[in-house]
């Protein structure tokens, strides 16, 4: 059994205690644009992952309209190979000609008027599944199209095939009867949960001061081809906005939430936009950057912090513009490989209205690596917390937790009475291993004294 931070199953109470997030330094670019049919962007609306083939990487790039693919052997160093062509006169979603034209092959047939491209499908804000116990499709996107969201299945990960029932949900736009705008849901990741398939689409509702607001909407679907209603599950209110305005802009929205597994939960990117104002004849002038946020049943979220992240002046300064990430981390053995995306322009770039000066505007794909586990910890400098829910025989306690420069006692319960307690000083371990040898353990005690826990596992 594994408990990681901040289990809300497993911890009954705390006290004097704060979430800690990871810390992610500068670094630079791993994938950065390269061919002209990328233009300025290579950015992860998109995912990455581990399969057969090593590390698989789908990016957005170019118009905002084209998935491009990469691979690694490493997750660092990446390639990317030339696997459709593509007819850039034709409608963005059909650019891509190896969907229906070709059977799959590694060297596709060259056409007049058609290029050799590493692109594999022109969609926006792509979400792609993996699962290799699907011998058929093991490779599912599900992304934004003209009609809606689309679904395009592959065996191979390179060729992809239309499902004929597109779009699986019909477009979704909102009037806000104010401003006479309407606005259209084209952000949507979509992940396999834990029973069937779970689609965060990006709905809107109007404040009282008649703006409309970007939140986070909910839809499922046992089989990813039938999916249910779409409903407003999280809404942005005053403490975004005070975010906002601590980072010089007016107001916050919920651009998009990615969801992954954590323990018995749920961790999630959070992508907060930062608005200065509504553009005339377009979108919201802004920036985003990401928050780390909690939910023990996928519905029901909250931030963990006032503090980003990955802010968006980590690596550009004050030029950053907006910060991106794939549908989840890679969980990578002994280390959690986070790769985002970056920018040195504001949404709302390429509006009409838009009128700063942009010198070579760039997104580029980065990676940050963090020891297992410690995305988010519990921390005091003089504090406690209490875990129950536990199996009641405990051989042995591995603790991941860090006290350098303090301790943590470990005591062990029987309904209120310790019956063993242990004391770890100057530690900073992902595998601090107890053997208590016990029965009728109630819960854990852990004091903290300038300690942090991440996780623990109980054998």
């Amino acid at each position: 059994m594994i408990i990681v931070v901040p289990d809300q199953k497993h911890l009954a109470r705390t006290q004097n205690t704060s979430y800690r997030q990871a810390e992610i330094l500068p670094s630079e670019p791993i994938l950065i644009p390269e061919y002209h049919w990328e233009g300025c962007r290579t950015n992860l609306y998109g995912s990455v992952f581990k399969s057969r083939h090593g590390y698989e990487m789908y990016y957005q790039c170019g118009n905002a309209l084209r998935i491009g693919y990469a691979q690694s052997e490493d997750g660092l160093r990446w390639r990317k190979p030339l696997v459709n062509v593509a007819d850039f006169s034709a409608n963005p979603q059909q650019v891509i000609q190896a969907n229906n034209a070709i059977s799959p092959s590694e060297v596709p047939m060259v056409g007049e008027g058609q290029e050799l491209t590493n692109l594999v499908a022109g969609y926006h804000m792509p979400s792609i599944l993996y699962e290799p116990e699907s011998q058929s499709a093991c490779y599912k996107i599900f992304a934004f199209g003209e009609q809606g969201y689309h679904i395009l299945r592959s065996a191979n990960g390179k060729q992809f095939e239309e499902y004929p029932e597109n779009p699986a949900i019909e477009l979704l736009s909102y009037k806000n009867d104010h401003t006479n705008k309407t606005w259209f849901s084209d952000v949507s990741p979509c992940f396999k949960d834990r029973r069937g398939y779970t689609a965060m689409v990006k709905t809107y509702h109007v404040d009282g001061e008649q703006r409309t607001r970007r939140c986070v909407g909910r839809a499922t679907s046992g089989d990813f081809l039938q999916w249910g209603e779409v409903s407003t599950i999280w809404q942005p209110g005053a403490a975004e906005d005070q975010i906002a305005q601590s980072r010089g802009y007016r107001w916050a929205d919920f651009y998009g939430l990615c969801p992954f597994f954590w323990g018995s939960g749920y961790l999630g990117y959070l992508w907060l936009f930062e608005i200065d104002h509504e553009l005339p004849r377009g979108t919201n002038l802004g920036k985003i950057e990401v928050f780390l946020a909690y939910s023990a049943d996928g519905v029901s979220w909250e931030r963990l912090s006032d503090k980003p992240l990955i802010p968006w002046d980590l690596n550009f300064g004050a030029e950053g513009g907006m910060v991106t990430t794939p549908s989840a981390p890679v969980f990578d053995g002994d280390s959690i490989k986070l790769y985002y995306s970056d920018c040195n322009f504001e949404h709302g770039f390429a509006e009409k209205d838009f009128t700063k000066p942009v010198k070579a505007p760039t997104w580029v794909v980065r990676c940050a690596q963090v020891p297992k586990e410690r995305l988010v910890g519990i921390s005091s400098p003089n504090g406690e917390v209490e875990i129950n829910a536990i199996p009641e025989t405990i051989e042995k306690l591995r603790l991941n937790a860090e006290c350098p420069d303090g301790a943590m006692e470990v005591v062990f319960l029987r309904q209120q009475e310790v019956v063993a307690a242990y004391t770890l000083k100057d530690v900073d371990s992902t595998d601090h291993w107890l053997n208590p040898s016990l029965t009728g353990v109630s819960s854990i005690l852990l004091r903290l004294r300038n300690a942090c826990l991440y996780a623990l596992e109980i054998r």
